[in-house]
């Protein structure tokens, strides 16, 4: 809907519009109203377009994430043939635009019609030099909109994950167009912000291994049994608490092992010895980790992989958790053990409304807050449940994320609680 001017055909056939004249309030009206209009409408591409001639001495850049998850053909259509670049940058040879863009260009505010007299000219001015050596004056049919090029200062960088089950081929004409960079997966990957290393760690029971080492047993299997690249993980198929940097037992079994044993294994033989279930005399299958509370451990044994000590975040020499928890009214729970400093914290918040965000939430196979009381099967876990009025609570040894689920408590509830480690 736009405001139009008022108009009419008069009984000669001729289309008279209205003028601002005054009514019989003494009002001056002023000959337009609202209407339904239809005008082209501009989109990524011809936003950069623009924008990149506008300024020729800046660069700019069209970013398209996940190229391959669409029809390329269809998307880019005529300006497919743009992608061919000389040496100088810009497009190779012009296309002329149809007749909705080229409108657009020449007098639409959003195209070339607002630009100042100084821009038009360094449009103007603009030759093609191609790479036989001839020259062609292209720049005044570039802001009339009657070709269309891709000026040097224009970049389009694209991504694109192999692994993805893409609906629609790219096919090697597309291909040609691009210059290929391939990122390999990272094993010790640095924070891009600080250059430090990012050491996750995933919790297995109450034990913690590296994410790295994991990833660089995991994937060669992957490959051996594909033998494809495409169907191994990356760093960050799996995200750590940010609090903690681990990646927890729930996330680990329903998201990285249950992509491998739906997606990557589902149509091979997995009969190598990492796979192996001992106690079962067979391959694991994805359901032995939710039926024997074992398997997972087992399974992570079998990788051979290095436990790391767990670091004690909860206690300082004196015995005096570290974790504190900071209440919007400025109140902080800083003094006792973890386990009491977290029991004292669900309790303000108070444990129905806990309950209401948490009740289906697990630690592995255990709920973090259940009103009946549950055995832990494994002996030799530190894990266990504390009663705490009508609920209990799972509580587990100085490693267990208790910040992450109180900063997550905190999103869930809106109630602007801060807990870290000091």
């Amino acid at each position: 809907m736009e405001y139009d001017d008022i108009h009419y055909v008069n009984s000669d056939g001729v289309v008279r519009y209205t003028n601002p004249d005054k009514n019989r309030e003494g009002r001056v009206h002023p000959g337009t109203e609202k209407k339904i209009v239809y005008k082209y409408v501009p989109q990524a591409f011809l936003k950069a377009y623009v924008a990149a001639w506008s300024n020729l001495d800046t660069p700019y850049f069209l970013i398209i994430e996940e190229i391959n998850r669409g029809n390329c053909a269809q998307i880019f259509g005529d300006l497919f043939q743009l992608l061919d670049r000389n040496n100088a940058g810009s497009s190779s040879y012009a296309i002329h635009a149809d007749e909705d863009i080229s409108q657009f260009l020449s007098s639409d505010n959003k195209g070339f019609a607002a630009l100042s007299d100084e821009q038009k000219d360094a449009i103007r001015a603009f030759e093609l030099h191609k790479d036989n050596g001839k020259t062609q004056a292209v720049g005044q049919n570039i802001l009339d909109g009657k070709l269309l090029l891709l000026p040097p200062n224009l970049y389009i960088w694209a991504t694109m994950n192999t692994s993805d089950q893409s609906l629609f081929p790219i096919d090697s004409a597309f291909k040609r167009r691009w210059n290929w960079k391939y990122m390999p997966i990272e094993y010790n990957p640095l924070d891009k912000k600080t250059q430090q290393p990012i050491d996750w760690k995933f919790q297995i029971g109450d034990n913690l291994y590296s994410w790295g080492q994991f990833l660089g047993k995991i994937n060669p299997e992957i490959y051996t049994l594909t033998e494809s690249s495409d169907k191994q993980m990356g760093y960050f198929f799996a995200k750590a608490d940010n609090a903690t940097g681990i990646i927890s037992e729930d996330v680990f079994l329903n998201k990285v092992l249950f992509y491998l044993w739906t997606d990557v294994f589902k149509d091979f033989d997995v009969s190598s010895e990492l796979f192996k279930n001992k106690k079962a005399n067979r391959s694991f299958r994805f359901t032995d980790f939710f039926e024997d509370s074992e398997a997972l451990g087992n399974f992570i044994d079998n990788l051979d992989l290095n436990s790391i000590e767990p670091v004690n975040l909860a206690m300082t020499e004196d015995g005096i958790s570290r974790l504190s928890v900071k209440f919007p009214d400025g109140t902080i729970l800083n003094t006792g053990n973890m386990i009491d400093i977290y029991t004292r914290t669900l309790e303000r918040i108070g444990l129905d409304m806990v309950f209401s965000v948490l009740a289906d939430r697990k630690k592995g196979i255990y709920p973090l807050i259940t009103k009946e009381q549950i055995a832990i099967e494994n002996p030799g876990s530190k894990r266990r449940y504390k009663k705490v009025g009508d609920y209990y609570l799972l509580v587990g040894p100085d490693t267990y994320p208790y910040a992450g689920i109180i900063n997550e408590l905190s999103s869930l509830l809106s109630i602007d609680l801060n807990a870290e480690f000091e």
